[in-house]
Order: C-alpha cells, then sequence, then structure tokens
C-alpha cells in the first residue's frame, strides 16, 4: 500500500489485492507526500479487510492505539493524542459559536456534537503541511459526510507549537460530497474561505488550552 499508485483511467483504476477495476472513489486517497492527491493503490475495501485481518493477530497494537488516541483515560487528560485537539479543545472552540454543546459519544456516525439549536456539528482538525505541489496548506478529511450541519475546521500550525491559526465554520452542504480537501496558506486560496472564517479571538479559551498540551 505504500507503494506508488495505479494509474487512474477514464476514471477507474485497478485494485491490485482483489484484481478488480473500480471506480476512483471507490480508493482512498493520500492527504501528504510526494502522491499527495492521488488514491492508493489498494481499494477501501481491501485496504479495510487486510486492516481487520492485521489488527486480529496483532491484538497488543490495538491496546496500544487506544491508549494513543485517548480511548483507555479521560479525554481531557490526553493532551498527547490527536484526538483532544480535534474534539476537546474544540468543545471549548464550539462554546464561542454555539449554546449548550453536548459532546458526542466516541466513534458517533457523522459528527461529534449537537448544539442547542439542534445543529449537528463535526469537527476537523489538521497542521501546516505541503502538498503535492509543495504549497504549505491544510488538508481536511470530510470523507462525504452527509450528516452534519456544519463542520469546525481547526488550523494548527504544527504539532509542536500548537498555535491555531484559523477557524472555519463551514455548512455541511458545502463540503458533503468531498472526500477531503486543502485550504492552502496564500492570499488568494484563504479568501475563497474567508465568508466561513471565524475571529480568533473568540476562541482564545482553546488557545489557552493548546498552551497547556505544548508544556507537557
Amino acid at each position: 500500500m505504500g507503494k506508488p499508485p495505479n494509474p487512474v483511467i477514464d476514471g477507474k483504476k485497478l485494485c491490485p489485492k482483489c484484481n478488480q477495476v473500480k471506480p476512483v472513489e471507490e480508493f482512498s486517497l493520500h492527504h501528504t507526500g510526494k502522491y499527495a492527491g492521488l488514491p492508493f493503490s489498494w481499494c477501501k475495501l481491501c485496504a479495510r479487510l487486510a486492516t481487520k485481518k492485521w489488527e486480529c493477530t496483532n491484538p497488543n497494537h490495538r491496546i496500544e492505539h487506544r491508549r494513543q488516541i485517548g480511548e483507555s483515560r479521560p479525554l481531557e487528560e490526553a493532551k498527547d493524542c490527536s484526538t483532544y485537539l480535534g474534539v476537546y479543545v474544540a468543545e471549548k472552540a464550539l462554546s464561542r459559536f454555539f449554546d449548550n454543546i453536548i459532546r458526542m459519544p466516541r466513534c458517533n456516525p457523522g459528527y461529534d456534537f449537537l448544539c442547542g439549536r439542534g445543529f449537528k456539528i463535526d469537527v476537523k482538525s489538521a497542521c501546516l503541511t505541503l502538498c503535492v505541489r509543495k504549497y504549505p496548506g491544510w488538508y481536511f478529511n470530510v470523507k462525504r459526510n452527509n450528516i452534519t450541519d456544519y463542520f469546525l475546521c481547526l488550523a494548527f500550525d504544527d504539532r509542536d507549537s500548537l498555535e491555531p491559526q484559523h477557524v472555519w465554520l463551514i455548512p455541511g452542504e458545502v463540503l458533503n460530497k468531498k472526500d477531503g480537501f486543502w485550504i492552502f496558506d496564500r492570499p488568494k486560496p484563504l479568501s475563497r474561505w474567508s465568508k466561513y472564517e471565524r475571529p480568533l479571538d473568540r476562541v482564545q479559551v482553546c488557545c489557552e488550552a493548546l498552551r497547556d498540551v505544548s508544556m507537557i
């Protein structure tokens, strides 16, 4: 799966695992690195089945993975995991835009929070990275989510300083047909998303939480 992806011909490509030609939508995309934006060699189904098979033969890995993403401890204590940024810190940010935020159970399908007005909110976070064309930007994996009403997209500079750079609150219908999308850190691309951007000074409590993370 780490090999260069097979070519796409007429919107389809061959999965060497199941030896079937499938629509390119049935393949996940590389998010970073020199293949960013290109589909993986294996289709989603084969990749998912291979992952499940590997996890069954490596049970200790699953235990360690649960610890890393904070499932085996209270989320507010899991400051070293990505879930902390995407859920716990995001909850503080959301409180600046919506009333009576309710955090949903882990792995709730389609959204992470429900607000007092009944809006379903899915949180996405990303750190600044380079795309295949070497442009700096943030990649948000939205997975064609057509359940949520809003995506709260949090953009950070890097995993070391964890300083928020942008906050976008984007209606679900704008993104729900996408697997993922880039917002590049350049004036013209940023201006395209400016109508969805929210001021950082409204999420200062989020910034303070991030500074605590960097001190660990």
